[in-house]
C-alpha cells in the first residue's frame, strides 16, 4: 500500500537521539502512546481478470490439491475454452509456483506466519490472513488453508504465547475495528460463521466498534462518527465494512460506509490514513472501491467509477503502480483487484499489471517487494500478489471449506473466476446479499458485483492487513534503550491492533 490485509504506517519519529521508523499498517490499532508519532499515510467484487491475461495455474498443482477440495461446491462460470487457450499464452504470474512458495513448511509454520524481525516470535496475524485469502483465491491448497483457519478458530498461540485475541483486542477498550473486520472476513471467505468464530461473535464486536462520535482529548479511538474504533487507515475501514455487509449486517454498516465515502478526494482517490492527511494512495483506493462495490445506489457506484479511474491513471510505464516501497508489487496486485471491478474498461491496464507482476516473480515462486531495491522473494508481498493477481475482490472471494453448497445468487449475472485454467478445484465466488443474508433490511448491500452485472524480508515497505502494534511498540522501546539510530520496524498492510504487532500499508491486505 502506499501504503496490503488487518496495519499502521510508520513514520520516522525522532525520540531523543534515536529515530525509529514505525511503519503503521492498516487494519489495526495504534497504541495511544504512539499516536503522536504516527505519520500520515499510506486488500470489489472483482469476479475475474480479463481473458487477455490470466495468471497461470498448472495441472500438477490442481492434482495435488484435489483431495482437499471442498465437497459440493458448484462450478463457477468461466471463459470459453478458446478464450482460456488464448489467455494461457499471455504473460502473467505463475500462481501454482506462488502458492507453493507460500505453503512451504519453512514459511507457514503451525498454520501461521511470523513477523520477519530477527529473534521475534510474534505471529503476524494480518499477513497470515492475507495468506489465507491467497489460498482461497487460487484454490490450490485447501489443506494449508484449513490449517490457517484452525489456528484462528482454536485461538492458537504463537511463540510468545499470544493469540489472535491479542491482535484484535476483542473484549477490551482497545478493540480494533480493522483487525476485527479482517478476522470476520476470513470466516466469511471460508464459509464459517463470523458470529461464532474463534470463540467470539466477531460481527457483534464489530458493531460495537462503530464510533457514535469523534473522541476528544487524549482519547484517539474515534476520528469521526462512523469510523471504527482504532481503525486509523482506509484499509481498516474498508475491511470492517466488507465484513459487516457480507454478514448481512448492512444496517450497522451504513454509518461506516458514509464515513468512507466522505474520505474520497475530488480526483477519485482515497488517503491512506485516518484522520486523512491529504495524500492519495493506490492500495487504500483499491480497498475502498472493493468495499463500496458491495453498496447499493448511484452514489456508491459513481464513487467506485471515480476510484477505479484514478487507480488506472497511476499506472507506471512498466505496468506497475506506486506504493510505499516504490514501484510496488502489492500495489499492482491491489490495483488489479480494483480495476477488475470495471474490467471491460480497463482490460489493457490489467494485462500490463499482470505482466509487471510476472516479471517480479522469482525462481522460488515468490515475488519481490518492488521493481527496484533489494531483490528476493518476500512473504508479505507474495501473499498479496497471489490473491490480487486473480482479480477477485475481497468483497466476493469465497472458498467454502464447510462442505455445504455455496449460496445461489439473486443477481442477474454471476461473477466468474478465471485464475485457474486447468482442471481441479475452482475458487467459488458467490454474490453476497441474496435471500437469507439480511440484505433486504437495508439498501446498503448490493446483490451484484463487477461492471458486467451491476453498478458496481524488509526489503521494502509493505502494508499489513492487521498486525501487532503492541509487539512493535515493545521492539521499538528495546531498540531505543539500546541506542539504535534508525531501525526499520516492520512492513505494512492492514493496521495492527492492540496486542498485535497490516494491510502499515494496512491495506496491504
Amino acid at each position: 500500500m502506499n501504503g496490503i490485509t488487518g496495519g499502521l504506517r510508520r513514520r520516522a519519529a525522532t525520540v531523543g537521539a534515536a529515530a525509529v521508523v514505525l511503519l503503521v499498517t492498516t487494519g489495526g490499532f495504534v497504541p495511544p502512546a504512539l499516536a503522536a508519532a504516527q505519520p500520515s499515510g499510506t486488500a470489489s467484487p472483482a469476479p475475474a481478470v480479463p481473458t487477455t491475461a490470466v495468471p497461470s495455474v498448472s495441472a500438477s498443482a490442481s492434482a495435488s490439491s484435489s483431495a482437499s477440495a471442498p465437497a459440493a461446491v458448484p462450478p463457477v462460470t468461466g471463459p470459453s475454452s478458446s478464450a482460456q487457450s488464448s489467455a494461457a499464452t499471455a504473460k502473467s504470474p505463475n500462481l501454482t509456483k506462488g502458492t507453493d512458495y507460500l505453503v512451504a513448511s519453512s514459511r507457514l509454520i503451525g498454520g501461521h506466519y511470523y513477523d520477519a524481525y530477527p529473534g521475534v516470535d510474534f505471529a503476524d496475524y494480518g499477513m497470515t490472513i492475507d495468506g489465507a485469502f491467497a489460498l482461497a483465491a487460487t484454490g490450490r491448497d485447501d489443506a494449508a488453508l484449513k490449517k490457517i483457519v484452525a489456528f484462528f478458530q482454536s485461538q492458537g498461540k504463537d511463540g510468545s504465547s499470544r493469540s489472535v485475541n491479542d491482535w484484535t483486542g476483542i473484549g477490551t477498550a482497545y478493540a480494533g475495528g480493522g483487525s476485527l473486520g479482517k478476522e470476520a472476513l476470513l470466516a466469511e471467505v471460508v464459509g464459517a460463521d463470523p458470529r461464532a468464530f474463534g470463540g467470539h461473535d466477531l460481527i457483534a464486536a464489530l458493531d460495537k466498534a462503530v464510533c457514535a462520535k469523534a473522541s476528544t482529548g487524549t482519547d484517539t479511538s474515534c476520528a469521526a462518527p462512523g469510523n471504527y474504533t482504532y481503525a486509523t487507515s482506509v484499509f481498516s475501514q474498508a475491511l470492517g465494512i466488507m465484513a459487516q455487509i457480507r454478514a448481512g449486517d448492512g444496517a450497522s454498516a451504513t454509518a461506516p460506509v458514509k464515513y468512507l465515502e466522505s474520505l474520497q478526494h475530488s480526483d477519485g482517490s482515497w488517503p491512506s490514513l485516518i484522520p486523512a492527511t491529504g495524500d492519495s494512495d493506490v492500495d487504500s483506493t483499491a480497498m475502498a472501491v472493493m468495499a463500496l462495490a458491495l453498496v447499493h445506489g448511484d452514489a456508491a457506484s459513481a464513487a467506485v467509477d471515480r476510484g477505479v479511474r484514478w487507480i488506472a491513471a497511476q499506472q507506471e510505464k512498466d505496468g506497475g503502480f506506486p506504493g510505499a516501497s516504490g514501484d510496488s508489487t502489492n500495489s499492482a496486485a491491489l490495483a488489479v483487484q480494483g480495476m477488475t471491478l470495471r474490467k471491460s474498461t480497463y482490460s489493457g491496464q490489467i494485462a500490463r499489471a499482470l505482466a509487471f507482476l510476472a516479471a517480479q516473480q522469482n525462481s522460488d515462486g515468490g515475488f519481490n517487494v518492488a521493481s527496484s531495491g533489494q531483490r528476493g522473494s518476500d512473504v508479505r508481498a507474495s501473499t498479496q500478489v497471489v490473491s490480487g493477481a486473480t482479480g477477485i475482490s475481497f468483497g466476493t472471494l469465497e472458498r467454502d471449506l464447510s462442505g455445504k453448497p455455496a449460496p445461489t445468487s439473486s443477481a442477474s449475472a454471476a461473477p466468474t473466476a478465471t485464475a485457474t485454467l486447468s482442471a481441479g478445484p475452482t475458487p467459488s465466488i458467490s454474490t453476497i446479499g441474496g435471500a437469507g443474508t439480511g440484505a433486504s433490511s437495508t439498501n446498503v448491500l448490493a446483490n451484484a458485483v463487477g461492471d458486467d452485472t451491476s453498478d458496481g524480508g524488509l526489503g521494502g515497505v509493505l502494508a499489513h492487513t492487521g498486525t501487532d502494534a503492541r509487539g512493535e511498540a515493545e521492539l521499538a522501546a528495546l531498540l531505543l534503550l539500546v541506542g539504535a539510530a534508525a531501525v526499520a520496524v516492520g512492513r505494512h498492510r492492514f493496521r495492527r491492533t492492540p496486542g498485535q504487532g497490516a494491510i502499515a500499508e494496512g491495506r496491504h491486505r
